[in-house]
């Protein structure tokens, strides 16, 4: 009988130890160290750039597109500067400079726009005044945004609302 009592005294102090054992190994989750960016200063190159709805039923990837909506390379070519202070800065490639249609008009952003940033709202402001906010999904490497807009791609004389994502990629 003694050793059926030690047992079961052994089995019950296991039993409530293991939580205590395991609870023991468990990362402290009480101050995590949060590591967000507070500025999106820096040169970009646009890594991706999705339409939705797709442009004409079938365009969603804009990147890829690109050659036959605006004839030229120039989205993947362009590389987006937001300056210290508030101006944007484009290099302007030649791509670009050959395009039938602006990258600002897919973009929002043209050469001498003005961006603020504040509380995951980018607000844009082209040089004709022209506002566009973007919602800031992600920051640091990456910076992704998202905002929507209407245009008229395919000439039709209606425009189309669409929600585009974009993703920027620090150079």
């Amino acid at each position: 009988m003694q050793k059926i009592n030690s047992s079961r005294f052994l089995i019950w102090a296991f039993i409530v130890a293991m939580p205590l054992w395991f609870d023991s190994c468990k990362k402290n989750d009480d101050n995590p160290t949060v590591t967000t960016t507070t500025t999106i200063e820096g040169s970009y190159k646009i890594t991706a750039l999705k339409a939705n709805p797709k442009i004409g039923g079938i365009y969603e990837d804009l990147l890829a597109a690109a050659p036959l909506i605006l004839t030229t390379t120039c989205l993947n070519d362009i590389t987006i500067t937001f300056q210290t202070g508030g101006a944007i800065a484009t290099d302007n490639p030649a791509t670009c400079q050959k395009s039938t249609v602006p990258p600002s008009t897919i973009t929002g952003i043209d050469a001498t726009s003005k961006w603020s940033y504040s509380a995951n709202t980018l607000t844009i402001t082209k040089s004709d005044g022209t506002k566009t906010n973007y919602t800031v999904l992600k920051t640091g490497a990456i910076l992704q945004v998202q905002w929507q807009d209407s245009q008229d791609y395919l000439g039709t004389g209606t425009k189309v609302a669409y929600t585009y994502t974009m993703d920027l990629t620090k150079k």
